[in-house]
């Protein structure tokens, strides 16, 4: 049985999920969440499922640099003051 003060519901957890796969979160929460986590299937699996696509995302854009024009022309673009029609 867990006490209250480290408690969480689904919506809590779910609202904070991203940060906590993220380590954004105080430890308070962070122990809140993962009894959650611990009790709860549909949420452990909703919180394994968003690890594997921040893994996968991480894989997948990770590596390729920039071309140092095509960096110029963005900056540039974004220098210039914006177009008001």
């Amino acid at each position: 049985m867990t006490t209250p003060e480290l408690h969480h519901n689904c919506d809590e957890t779910l609202r904070d999920i991203e940060s906590f796969l993220d380590g954004e979160v105080d430890v308070v929460v962070q122990q809140r969440i993962e009894v959650h986590l611990s009790d709860c299937s549909p949420c452990m699996k909703r919180a394994e499922f968003r690890r594997h696509v921040k893994v996968m995302i991480r894989s997948k854009c990770a590596g390729d640099d920039v071309p140092p024009t095509l960096e110029r022309r963005i900056r540039s673009l974004l220098d210039e003051p914006p177009v008001v029609q």
